[in-house]
């Protein structure tokens, strides 16, 4: 196996249009790395230029210990599985996952067994006489993977493998992936738009933004220490709740006035994580709170309680209920925003909503403790929990 290292990698089209700027990470020798970002923020263009499939127009790429700029796919040694499955239809299962070893002239002795050894990893051992139509959507997948299995090459590149099974067999899948990344020990590299498949499956995620790369975490980090307010907006399902805020001075410490007359404390815990933002007193700035981090007023101290919130929608999904909660807070207008929200509708309603002047939270709820629609609520604040970020930059305010 070996990494794979961009380094100030960039795509220009012939039209002058830039598609990457200046991208540079690395993925480590059998390291599962996902990335991740909206439609059209390049991140298929960057697997495409490490498969060989776009020529790169600036910058190093390599693979192990070579760079790899100028050579075929062929012979970048890698294993590639599409979203389509581009398998043979007039070809039986086995016959798909070994043709490319025909191809390489591998023995017909060797080929039945890396195809068998495949077949039982990924449990296809008795379709393997069957044609691709005969096959579920889950199980074209696997003959896509066993495919790239039986290849043994350096790294894995996968380009959104799943986006076309059904809701619950793309969770049972994202499963078998990992596992099957774990036990293999193979680099790879996996692109998807689905934020939540990212942050259940990778070693690190690495997070992009209309060409540019925003960030490189693991899942936790990530999700806990965003680098910006795009980051924190696209990472989280549901989003985090972002809106702007004042500074003030309250006690011995700071405060946010998140709506008029509203006034929450910050706990030190809060301006530890993000100290810059002891020198905004008297400014505006963004402040995020997750769904998560709320709780009951009891469980809180008075003045971390956002009071008198008409409940406008509850959705019950079993183990937790989703509340959404009127405010009269100003939520964040930016192409940050737009980028993150991935939806010109949705964004739409949030720049209505920043004229009417207010916008609903989300707040997790336990099902037993749930309000009902219409009624008015007062929810605590976590404050700990708070995130900061510069308004007009969106960089997290450390």
């Amino acid at each position: 196996m070996a990494e794979i290292v961009f380094d100030g990698v960039n795509k220009i089209y012939p039209d002058g249009t830039q598609a990457i700027f200046d991208l540079s990470f690395e993925v480590a020798d059998k390291e599962f790395v996902i990335l991740v970002g909206p439609s059209g923020c390049g991140k298929s263009t960057a697997l495409r230029m490490v498969a060989g499939l776009e020529e790169i127009s600036s910058g190093r790429l390599l693979i192990g210990d070579r760079v790899v700029n100028d050579l075929s796919p062929k012979e970048r040694d890698i294993a590639m599985v599409f979203q389509s499955y581009a398998l043979y239809p007039h070809m039986s299962v086995a016959d798909n996952m070994g043709f490319a070893l025909k191809l390489a002239k591998v023995s017909k002795e060797e080929i039945d067994r890396r195809v068998r050894d495949a077949a039982e990893m990924l449990g296809l051992t008795e379709y393997l006489h069957r044609k691709p139509k005969a096959l579920s959507g889950g199980q074209r997948q696997r003959v896509a993977m066993g495919r790239a299995i039986v290849r043994s090459p350096q790294a894995y590149l996968m380009d959104e493998p799943l986006s076309n099974l059904d809701a619950k067999l793309r969770v049972a899948m994202r499963g078998e992936i990992a596992a099957l990344q774990d036990r293999l020990e193979v680099t790879t590299l996996y692109v998807t738009h689905d934020q939540v498949e990212a942050m259940t499956m990778g070693d690190r995620v690495a997070v992009m933004k209309l060409g540019v790369l925003q960030q490189v975490a693991s899942p936790t980090d990530l999700y806990e220490r965003p680098h910006n307010l795009f980051v924190a907006g696209f990472i989280g399902s549901p989003a985090m709740n972002l809106a702007e805020a004042e500074v003030v001075r309250h006690g011995d410490g700071i405060g946010i006035t998140i709506q008029d007359g509203m006034t929450l404390a910050v706990d030190p815990a809060a301006t530890d994580r993000y100290p810059k933002v002891r020198d905004r007193v008297g400014q505006r700035v963004a402040v995020g709170i997750r769904p998560e981090h709320f709780a009951a007023p009891s469980e809180v101290a008075d003045d971390r309680v956002m009071r008198g919130l008409p409940v406008a929608l509850v959705e019950a999904l079993g183990s937790e209920s989703l509340v959404h909660v009127d405010t009269r807070t100003r939520p964040i207008v930016s192409e940050d925003m737009r980028a993150a929200i991935d939806d010109e509708d949705a964004f739409e309603e949030l720049k209505r909503q920043a004229a009417a002047g207010g916008q609903p939270f989300v707040v997790r709820y336990e099902p037993s403790r749930a309000p009902r629609h219409g009624e008015t609520v007062d929810v605590g604040v976590r404050t700990e929990r708070i995130h900061f970020f510069d308004a007009q930059s969106g960089l997290a305010l450390r």
